[in-house]
């Protein structure tokens, strides 16, 4: 099996692409959709679920 891994990173982008989300819903909430991809992958991979 593989070692442990961080997941940093992926906390990371998980968090830049949730306030970038969050942003577009109190600007344009048309637009929200395009970063949402972002928000669940990198939240699934970040609780080591994928």
């Amino acid at each position: 099996m593989d070692a442990k891994k961080s997941h940093t990173v992926d906390w990371i982008i998980f968090s830049v692409s949730l306030v970038a989300m969050i942003y577009l819903l109190i600007v344009s909430a048309e637009w929200f959709w395009l970063v949402l991809p972002f928000v669940l992958t990198y939240f699934v991979k970040a609780m080591d679920w994928m």
